[in-house]
């Protein structure tokens, strides 16, 4: 497998199980999540439940690297935890999670920084860390990893040094989902993983993409091959949406929810007559709508253009939230095989 292309997947550790062996031969990373912030320590006790199934998978493949993602929405933030009084206690005990469990880095989810004095906290944090990962590479002789969670929507970035922070990084996996919701400030449906920006005679009013969020990321000064870009393995959706456009593009009184994971739309609702399947090539999207309920979410097709996308651009990798949402390993090797075809057809 090329390591020079990152391949990277979350999985919760209740999910653990849910990883092959064939799929781990083929990551280059699993993000473990989370090691979760409480009382400006990370806790990894739900993790340690379940290390058999931890060192199953590191011996299934000696050379992934299984990385500690830290935080993560919902689970715990690292606002005081990174505070100057707090900040070398907070790394001593990521650090002290990292040797327990014998990993390969840190992935922090800082779920996120909302003003100037957190943003200079999140510069030291990511230099704590680095420093530390640095002496433990060298101890071990075996590379040690630094990412980052980030944003893809614009605000984001005003209390993030993103160019300062990759410097210290890796890369950075910029959470190219959930970009509807979380850039606008108005309700109106429509993709949350798409590849491409809507046409502008679609009549969409927001041109949030994958694409467009690598080019403002570059510009911010973060090399492309510092980039991982993310695929969704689960859905959002509106209800009470009027079968209008396919109930694509329509104002609603309220933001989307989450919707069912890929397995039960594989399973349940793409089988159901009730569900028709849209698609978008111009943003090279899926949806699902029955008349009342729009689902935007990731397909095979859409992941097969994503990955295409990231080899033909240059960008570093892909990576996607989550592993547990996938039972069916479609959406896994739909990524593996455009991000690796010299592999050949390996099937999960």
């Amino acid at each position: 497998m090329t390591q020079d292309i990152v391949f990277a997947g979350y999985c919760t550790y209740k999910g653990l199980h849910l990883v092959t062996d064939a799929q781990a031969k083929r990551l280059t990373h699993l993000n473990i999540a989370f090691g979760e912030v409480r009382n400006n320590r990370v806790d990894i006790s739900g993790i340690l439940a379940h290390r058999e199934e931890l060192e199953r998978i590191r011996r299934s493949n000696p050379h992934l690297a299984i990385v500690l993602s830290t935080g993560g929405g919902g689970a715990g933030g690292h606002d005081t935890a990174s505070s100057p009084e707090h900040l070398a206690g907070f790394v001593q005990s990521t650090m002290e999670a990292v040797h327990t469990l014998a990993l390969d880095g840190i992935d922090c989810d800082w779920e996120f920084p909302r003003n100037l004095k957190e943003r200079e906290q999140h510069i030291q944090l990511m230099a704590a860390y680095r420093r530390e990962l640095d002496e433990l590479q060298a101890a071990r002789g075996r590379k040690c990893w630094l990412s980052i969670a980030a944003a893809a929507w614009d605000r984001y970035y005003e209390f993030v040094d993103i160019r300062r922070v990759a410097e210290m990084l890796d890369f950075v996996n910029l959470m190219t989902y959930d970009m509807r919701d979380a850039a606008w400030p108005t309700a109106v449906t429509g993709h949350h993983s798409n590849l491409y920006s809507p046409g502008k005679d679609s009549g969409q009013p927001y041109l949030d993409s994958i694409d467009l969020a690598v080019e403002k990321l570059v510009e911010r000064g973060v090399p492309r091959e510092k980039i991982v870009v993310g695929a969704a393995f689960y859905s959002r959706q509106w209800t009470g949406v009027p079968d209008v456009g396919h109930g694509m593009g329509v104002p609603m009184a309220a933001h989307s929810d989450y919707g069912p994971d890929y397995t039960a739309i594989a399973e349940v609702y793409e089988r159901d007559p009730a569900w028709t399947r849209y698609w978008d090539d111009t943003c090279k999207a899926p949806w699902l709508f029955n008349g009342e309920t729009f689902i935007t979410y990731d397909d095979p097709v859409s992941l097969a253009h994503k990955g295409r996308f990231v080899r033909e651009k240059g960008i570093r990798g892909i990576m996607y939230w989550v592993h547990d949402a996938d039972r069916t390993g479609r959406l896994f090797d739909a990524l593996a095989q455009q991000l690796f075809p010299q592999a050949g057809d390996q099937r999960t």
